[in-house]
C-alpha cells in the first residue's frame, strides 16, 4: 500500500463491504471519515444489505454517486450500483469502470488493518472464491510472498455448533464453542490427528448421540477440537518472522484464546473491526491509497449520539452499580466491531455473588457456559490481570485476584478491556466513580443487546428487558 500519496480533501472515496453477512459502508468525504453497519440500522444481527441501502446512506451523507472519486467494494455481491461483474480471484482487482473497482474478500481484510506492518494475516471462517475454489485465508510474509489458505478452523468450530444444535447463524457458532472448550481437557494426540477429512464425521458422531453440554466427555471433545484449531493456526503462522509485527484480520482473529497464545510468540496487531464488518474500511483504504484519520476510533459508528453525559449523571450511575444494580449504558457514538467497549454496554459490579447467573437469567439469556467480559482502568490493570494493555477485548488474561467470580471464567481467565481517559472520558469517569465507592476499578461489561440481536444501534434498541436502569446521555429510564 502507498502510505505517502495524498489526495485532495475535496475528493470522495467510498468502500462497500458487500459480504454475505455484516455488511457495511465507509467513506472519506472531504477528509472526514464515515462508517455505518447495516445490522445496527435494521436491528437484524449479521444483516446483509442491498444496493438501495448503500445508496440511501450515501444520500444521507450528502453524496451523489456520480460525484464519487473512487468506489471500491468486496466480492460477495456480483452486482453493485447496477453493474454486474464477475468475482475477482485471489488478490486481483476487477475494474468495472475507472472509478469502480471490485477486490477480493481477503484483500479487503488485509487493507482493513490500520497498522502498516510488513506482514499480514487474514483468516476467515468461510472465506472467499465462490462455491468452487473457495479459500479461507491470506498471509503476506515479510518478504512479500503471498499464500492463500484453503482450510478453515472457523468451519471446524461451526461443525461442533451444529452437533450441539445451535440456532441462528453459523457465523456465531465458533464464538459460543470457544467458551465451552475451557471446561474440558484436550487430548493432544487426537488434536494432532484432526483434519478436514475427519472433522465432520467426528462431530457427526456426537450429534447422533445427543449432546449434553455438561457431559465431561463432550467438553473434552470440544477442547480437543479447539486445540486442533490452535495447532493449525500456529502452523499457518510459521510463514512469519516472529521479530516483526504482524497485522491480523479476518473473523478467525476474534478467537481470544488462540490470540492469547499467538501473542506469546509473535507481535500481533489486531483491531476491533477484523471481522466482515470491517471489509468496507479495507475497501475504503484501498480506494484512498494511504492511511487516514478515523476520528474518535473505535467509537465512530455513524449512529444516533445523545448529549454528552454529565458528571452528576455519571455519579448516579456509579452509585447504582455499587448497589448491585444492572444498568444499560448508551453514550456517544457506537463502537466499530462486534464487542461493546463502553458506549453500548450492559454494566454490573464484578463482585456480586452469582452475578453471572443473575445477569444471564434476567437479561442476556445466553448459554450457561459463556463468560462475561470486563472493563478496567488501564493504570490498574496489572493489579488484576496478567495483560496490562488490551483496549479491544481481543485477548484472554489470567485473573490475579479472587472475589471477581462474575467475570472469571472456569479456566481463571477474563476477556478484559483496558480503559484510558483519552480513549473514553465518560466511561473512564464512570469506572473511577465506581472504584471510589467500592475500591474496585473494574466493571462487568457485556454488549447492550439480548441474544440473537445486534448491539443497540438506536435508543429504542437499547431498552432491553431486565435492566434496572438505562442511561442514554443524561436521560435515565
Amino acid at each position: 500500500m502507498n502510505t505517502n500519496k495524498q489526495k485532495n480533501t475535496s475528493d470522495i472515496f467510498v468502500g462497500i463491504g458487500a459480504a454475505l453477512h455484516d455488511t457495511s459502508i465507509a467513506a472519506l468525504i472531504d477528509g472526514e471519515f464515515k462508517y455505518r453497519k447495516s445490522e445496527r440500522a435494521f436491528g437484524v444481527k449479521h444483516h446483509q444489505a442491498d444496493d438501495e441501502w448503500y445508496e440511501s446512506v450515501l444520500c444521507e451523507w450528502g453524496v451523489n454517486k456520480n460525484d464519487i472519486t473512487k468506489l471500491v467494494y468486496t466480492d460477495a455481491g456480483r452486482q453493485r450500483f447496477g453493474r454486474r461483474v464477475r468475482k475477482p480471484y485471489k488478490g486481483e482487482e476487477f475494474i468495472v469502470e475507472e472509478d469502480r473497482i471490485c477486490i477480493d474478500h481477503h484483500t479487503a481484510h488485509v487493507y482493513s488493518a490500520q497498522s502498516y506492518a510488513s506482514q499480514h494475516a487474514a483468516f476467515d471462517g468461510r472465506g472467499s472464491g465462490g462455491y468452487s475454489g473457495r479459500w479461507t485465508g491470506l498471509t503476506i510474509s515479510a518478504d512479500g510472498q503471498k499464500k492463500y489458505k484453503d482450510l478453515s478452523i472457523g468451519k471446524y468450530l461451526s461443525y461442533v455448533g451444529y452437533a450441539m444444535d445451535f440456532k441462528g447463524m453459523e457465523v456465531d457458532f465458533p464464538g459460543k464453542v470457544m467458551g465451552l472448550q475451557a471446561y474440558g481437557t484436550p487430548d493432544l494426540e487426537l488434536a494432532k490427528q484432526i483434519n478436514a477429512d475427519n472433522i465432520l464425521e467426528m462431530c457427526g458422531e456426537w450429534m447422533y448421540k445427543g449432546v449434553d453440554s455438561r457431559d465431561s466427555k463432550f467438553q473434552d471433545f470440544v477442547a480437543t477440537v479447539h486445540k486442533a484449531c490452535e495447532l493449525i493456526q500456529f502452523e499457518y503462522f510459521k510463514v512469519f518472522d516472529p521479530t516483526k509485527k504482524i497485522s491480523c484480520s479476518g473473523g478467525v482473529m476474534l478467537n481470544t484464546v488462540i490470540n492469547t497464545e499467538l501473542r506469546k510468540k509473535y507481535e500481533i496487531d489486531i483491531l476491533p473491526h477484523v471481522y466482515d464488518g470491517g471489509l468496507s474500511i479495507g475497501a475504503l483504504r484501498y480506494a484512498v491509497g494511504h492511511n487516514f484519520d478515523m476520528g474518535k476510533f473505535p467509537y465512530c459508528q455513524d449512529d444516533y449520539a445523545p448529549e454528552d453525559v454529565s458528571d452528576e449523571t455519571i455519579e448516579r450511575a456509579a452509585e447504582e452499580l455499587a448497589q448491585g444494580k444492572i444498568i444499560g449504558w448508551y453514550q456517544g457514538h457506537g463502537e466499530i466491531g462486534p464487542r461493546a467497549l463502553g458506549n453500548r454496554s450492559i454494566l454490573m459490579s464484578p463482585m456480586i455473588k452469582n452475578g453471572k447467573d443473575i445477569l444471564n437469567s434476567r437479561v442476556k439469556k445466553r448459554e450457561w457456559w459463556r463468560p462475561f467480559g470486563a472493563s478496567v482502568l488501564k493504570e490498574k490493570a496489572g493489579e488484576y490481570f496478567d495483560i496490562e494493555c488490551s483496549p479491544y477485548m481481543l485477548y484472554n488474561s489470567k485473573v490475579k485476584q479472587s472475589g471477581l467470580d462474575p467475570i472469571t471464567h472456569v479456566d481463571g481467565t477474563c476477556r478484559h478491556q483496558t480503559v484510558t481517559y483519552e480513549s473514553n472520558p465518560a466511561y473512564y469517569k464512570l469506572i473511577s466513580a465506581f472504584e471510589k465507592r467500592t475500591g474496585c476499578p473494574i466493571l462487568l461489561n457485556t454488549s447492550l443487546n439480548i441474544g440473537g440481536k445486534p448491539i443497540a444501534g438506536t435508543p429504542e434498541d437499547a431498552n432491553v428487558s431486565g435492566l434496572d436502569s438505562l442511561y442514554i446521555g443524561n436521560q435515565v429510564l
